[in-house]
């Protein structure tokens, strides 16, 4: 039986409206995705590439390349600068700590986004007497036992997604500093991995395995 004028007005009207949420809801998906988009334009020009460039290609030695890094491992250090609730900081830099203070989720994951999406430079090794030694402990380990860095960040650098960094090209000096921070314990924590490698390397093997990953091509 056919429907009554009633019940196909019923219809219809079930139908525009269902039409005009879904225009609304596209609508406000539509608008906050714009903001977000100029909201990353905006932190990225006027906040962070003063330290790490425009385009995540840092060209001072003491901050890190962020082009080219996994997405996942660039929100996961970006929530260790900020902490949270009940939850201190895991990585302390009273700069980044500031960076990232007002930064939401959403912005930190955006962030890391846009970064892993950019075109990584090549590296170069300050110190180049250093990476024929280095190379050794990359490939075969420190000679205290410390396992080869290849096992995790593999033969060119690459690393493994999402844990284990891409660090190809990566500026000595940031490297050194921060292989000295894992093995003072003022980055990582109780039984975190490189907490646990990174004391078995001398400061001569962290210096040479420095310069040695500066010097990775991919």
């Amino acid at each position: 039986m056919g429907r009554n004028k009633f019940e196909r007005g019923m219809t219809g009207s079930a139908t525009r409206t269902m039409l005009v949420a879904g225009a609304l809801l596209w609508a406000a998906t539509v608008a906050r995705a714009d903001d977000l988009t100029a909201r990353i334009g905006e932190l990225t020009t006027q906040r962070c590439a003063a330290c790490h460039g425009v385009d995540g290609n840092s060209t001072v030695g003491t901050y890190p390349r962020l082009a080219g890094q996994y997405p996942e491992y660039l929100y996961k250090q970006l929530t260790q600068f900020k902490g949270g609730p009940g939850v201190p900081p895991l990585r302390h830099n009273e700069v980044m700590q500031a960076i990232v203070k007002d930064l939401s989720p959403d912005d930190m994951k955006a962030l890391a986004a846009f970064y892993a999406a950019q075109k990584p430079g090549p590296g170069a090794a300050s110190n180049a007497a250093l990476v024929d030694a280095g190379g050794l402990v990359y490939t075969h380990g420190g000679t205290n036992g410390a396992p080869a860095c290849i096992s995790c960040h593999r033969a060119t650098g690459g690393g493994i997604e999402p844990d284990f960094p891409r660090i190809t090209g990566q500026h000595e000096e940031y490297v050194e500093t921060q292989l000295h921070a894992w093995k003072s314990g003022t980055r990582g924590g109780k039984g975190k991995l490189m907490s646990l490698i990174i004391p078995l390397l001398s400061d001569d093997e962290i210096a040479s395995v420095s310069a040695y990953v500066a010097a990775l091509k991919q």
